[in-house]
């Protein structure tokens, strides 16, 4: 259900962004929105309370949002809020941007890395991404030191692993298939 859901109102949102020819600055005032939600509980308790009625919520909306916020994203939300679809909110989000990042050509790269990587390293890698690709890429780097060195990229579902720590992985279970009698060793 939460699928259908977001699926509904993500493209009810995506068609009038479209219609408006302002889908990106409707991702950007959701982004900023949901991450107002996310840093302050007590809003957060608020918005996702079931006893509380969707008038209260939709008038602490407007308190906090109404200023700042676009008219249509802030009736977007209280739609959602009239309707008891704000507990999809995230998921609604998520497929929002996915739709806007494909209308935009936009393709969302993790990166990750042993140590922090320069800005100039992280430009070279787009340009050269951009160029294989022909999207616009954003690119997010991500530390984990636990890959030792390389890099692993992910893009949605794929995920290509350079890392050191996956090579050497690769390589003990190479010679763990080495039978022991080839090895020389008695």
């Amino acid at each position: 259900m939460r699928n259908e859901v977001a699926s509904k109102y993500s493209n009810a949102l995506y068609s009038l962004g479209k219609e408006k020819d302002n889908l990106l600055e409707l991702k950007a005032g959701l982004a900023e929105f949901w991450e107002v939600v996310e840093e302050n509980d007590e809003l957060k308790k608020v918005l996702f309370h079931q006893r509380i009625l969707a008038q209260e919520k939709k008038n602490i909306i407007e308190k906090v949002f109404a200023e700042d916020m676009q008219k249509d994203l802030l009736h977007f939300i209280y739609i959602l809020i009239e309707k008891r679809r704000e507990y999809h909110l995230e998921s609604i989000i998520k497929a929002f941007n996915a739709h806007v990042d494909r209308e935009e050509r936009i393709l969302n790269v993790e990166v990750t890395s042993a140590v922090e990587m320069k800005e100039s390293s992280l430009d070279k890698l787009k340009n050269k991404l951009n160029e294989l690709l022909d999207y616009n890429i954003k690119i997010n780097n991500i530390v984990n030191k636990d890959i030792i060195g390389g890099l692993v990229l992910k893009v949605e579902d794929y995920i290509i692993d350079g890392s050191l720590s996956y090579e050497l992985k690769q390589l003990e279970q190479k010679l763990k298939a080495i039978p022991v009698s080839k090895l020389g060793v008695n």
